[in-house]
Parts: structure tokens; sequence; C-alpha cells
């Protein structure tokens, strides 16, 4: 039994349907389109791999059909758009094994749609659950709050970073406020063009680092279909092919759009960052950005309200090693460092192929369950607490940056080093190296 069908609990159903193994997924939101999966995932070498080997190969041919064109470069902006530092990134070859090598950039509504694809006899909507119990012969049973319940062999929370499974499992492993938001929104691609003045904004990754400590992110997701869902001309046949016979079209409303988001301090939002939706969450990255470029200032009053959603960055306090049973943890329900920039998804993709694979060994293998559970916690969920630590240093930074005094002393530093570091090409490839979060890479 696997609570969520986020990507890490899609992606291990698929894993375990594919082996031949039983498997029932429950999923609180009510119906397919249900929820905010409006954003874009950075899909790194691992991340791809994994995906590979759990999807059935003309799914994850459409995975690669579906993702956007991918982002030629990285440039680093002030908050009046003067360059400080730029770098090319390197292109995914877009079909076959060469498509698993490099980062590809996914809406995560297009991705949820695809690996809900080929599992519908196996997703539960409208299933929110609610606690578990273990039965006296070694089953567990988990309880819904639609009254209904339900019974398996092994039960995997993976319902995100407020999991009610972790809550139960490991009540000491609690979430702890990292003192800053992300807020995130969507801009019609076609509007944004018209609106933003280097050219090199609309083919790559742009990150801004104002002198108020404000990190600001944007990139253009441009797809193979356009606004009303058909296939663009220039697609090829083969990607044509994929996309059609895709059902998940049906259900993914993605267009072509350029993503921004904002990670700044709480202190900067008057009103509580969960209560904030829509036309709120716009004005208030507006007035944070009212001093910035006309352009970058213009983007965000542009922003569709319906693409928007802030929330607070949180990561989970460490725990001892854990004596498994056959209740565990997968993606941020275990190892909760949200929003993770650029690395979440990947290390939910491994960790998911990883529990896929130890599981199935043990069936096939006909050895203990628990077993295959203890080296999947001591490989993911070990290694996934040292690296919230890091993900907590990183936050730490981030908040100094937002503070009143040190925070432009540190800004104006950041500056200086990028100006030098684009300028000599040693020192460029290492700082590049520390930006490979926005590929899917380290974070820390």
């Amino acid at each position: 039994m696997i609570i969520g069908a986020g990507l890490g609990g899609a992606s291990l159903a698929h894993g375990l349907k594919r082996a031949g193994i039983s498997v029932a997924v429950y999923e609180r939101e009510p119906a397919r389109r249900g929820g905010s999966f409006g954003f874009r995932v950075a899909i790194g070498p691992g991340g791809s791999r994994a995906l590979r080997d759990v999807l059935p190969p003309d799914l994850y041919e459409t995975f690669v059909a579906t993702c956007a064109r991918p982002p030629r470069h990285l440039t680093i902006y002030s908050e009046g758009l003067d360059e400080l530092f730029t770098t090319s990134l390197p292109v995914a070859g877009q079909t076959g094994a060469a498509a698993a090598v490099n980062m590809k950039s996914a809406s995560l509504m297009t991705l949820r749609q695809l690996l809900l694809t080929g599992i519908e006899d196996v997703v539960r909507f409208g299933k929110e659950f609610t606690r578990y119990e273990r039965r006296p012969d070694g089953r567990i049973t988990a309880f819904f709050a639609d009254g209904t319940s339900a019974v398996g062999d092994v039960l995997v929370g993976a319902d995100g970073p407020h999991s009610q499974v972790r809550h139960q499992y490991l009540p000491q492993a609690d979430v702890q406020d990292c003192g800053l938001v992300a807020a995130y929104g969507q801009v019609d691609l076609d509007e944004a063009a018209r609106l933003l003045p280097w050219e090199k904004m609309l083919r790559g990754i742009s990150l801004v680092r104002s002198r108020q400590g404000l990190s600001f992110i944007a990139q253009p997701m441009e797809f193979r279909w356009d606004s009303e869902g058909e296939l663009k001309s220039h697609i090829g046949n083969v990607d044509a092919a994929l996309i059609k016979t895709w059902p998940g079209m049906r259900y993914d409303n993605t267009r072509d759009h350029l993503m921004w988001g904002l990670m700044s301090s709480s202190r900067l939002f008057r009103d509580e960052p969960e209560a904030l939706r829509g036309t709120r969450v716009v004005d208030a990255v507006a007035d944070m950005t009212r001093r910035w470029d006309p352009a970058l200032h213009a983007l965000v009053n542009m922003t569709d309200p319906a693409t928007v959603a802030a929330t607070r960055a949180v990561v989970s306090r460490p725990v001892g090693r854990l004596e498994a049973t056959k209740v565990t943890l997968l993606g941020d329900a275990g190892q909760v460092r949200f929003p993770a920039p650029g690395t979440g998804a990947n290390a939910t993709l491994r960790a998911a192929g990883l529990l896929c694979r130890l599981l199935t060994g043990a069936v096939t293998d006909q050895w203990p369950v628990v077993a295959a559970i203890r080296d999947y916690e001591a490989q993911v969920l070990g290694s996934g607490f040292g690296a919230g630590r890091s993900y907590w240093k990183c936050l730490n930074r981030k908040v100094r940056m937002n503070r009143p005094v040190i925070g432009p002393v540190l800004a104006a530093g950041t500056r200086t080093r990028l100006r030098v570091a684009n300028q000599v090409p040693s020192l460029k490839r290492r700082v590049a190296g520390e930006f490979s979060w926005v590929q899917g890479g380290s974070a820390a």
C-alpha cells in the first residue's frame, strides 16, 4: 500500500506492477486533475535513469517527448538586469539511451499525468490517509477519512512533507520552519517574450540576486503542443505519435509559459504564506520587486493568479538509526527538504527505484521484506538526514542574505565573486558547479 500518488509513489507503483507485485496507491486528491502541480521540475541524469528503469519503454520515451525545450544557458543578473555571470548548459539527447544523459525540464503537472498513465487500475483517488494499525498477523491496516480501510503487507508513506504516515511512524522527526518562503507563478510565454529585454532570458535559466538577499529564478517552458493542445508543425513523427497516443493529454492543462520562483524571508510576507493564494501572492511579490528592473516587476504583475502558490521552506529534524518495520517512508515524507532546490524530485525518483528493486528481490528470492526495508532505509533515509542538515545550512545562508544590514554586505561580496568568475575560466567552472541544483544536481 502506497500513500500518495506523487512522483515517488507513482514511480514505485510502476516498478512494482511491472515486477508482478500486488500494489495499491491511495491519493487524497479527488481526481486525476486535482492539486497544484503546475511548476517546473529539473530531472537530472540520476532521476532520468530511475524513471527509465521503472517505466515501460514507450512511456519513458513519452516522458522525454513531453519535456520542455532544454535551456541553453544559465545567466545570473542583478535586480537591475546587469549580467553578473553566464555559462552554457549541456543539451540532453532527445530519444533512446542518450535521453538519460543530461537535465530535462518537465512540467510537474505533465510528469504527474505521465506517471499516472498505465497504473490507473491501482490508484484510488479521494482517499485521505488518517492512521494505520499493525494487525496480529503482521499485516497493516490503513484507515482513510471517508471511513474506509485497506489491508496490506507493507505500507509506504509517500504523502509529502507534511506526511501523516511519518507523523505516526516517526513523531520525533517533526518539521522545522526555516524562516523562508518560496513563491511561484507562471506568465504566458508570448506575453513574456514581448516584455523581457534580453533574448537570452527566453532561451535559458535566469537567476536574479538582489541587494536585499532575494533569490529569483525564471525559465521558459516551451512544449511540443500549442495553446489548444494540438501538436506544433515541426514535431518529428516519432514524438508526434507518442504524444498523440498518450492519454495523459486529456488531463494535462500545461501550455507554453515562463515560470518564475522567488525565495525570500518570511518576514517580508505580511500574511501567513499558507493563507496566500492568487492575486495576494502576486501583490506580495510585486511589492518586493517594485525597485527592480521595470521588465521584471511587470513580469510579476502579469502572472496568471490561477498558477500561483506560496509555501514555507521546511526541513525535518534528524533521527537516529531506525528499527525497520513493514512501514517505511519515501521522498519528502521521509527526508523533508521542501521546497528542495532542484534536487528533491531526483532524490525521490532514485529512492523509489531502490525500494522497488529491494522489495522485488525480497519477493523473488523469498527473503524477509523487513530486511529489504532495512537496507533501503540505511541507504536512503540515513543519508537523507545528512542531506537535510546540508539543506538547513544552505537555507541559513539565504536567511542571512535577507537581513537588513548583513544581507547587502553579503550580496555585494557574492556579486563581486560572480563578476570575477565570469572572466576567469578556472573559477568559472567551479562557480558553475555550485549552481548544479538548477539541473537536478546537488544543492549543498
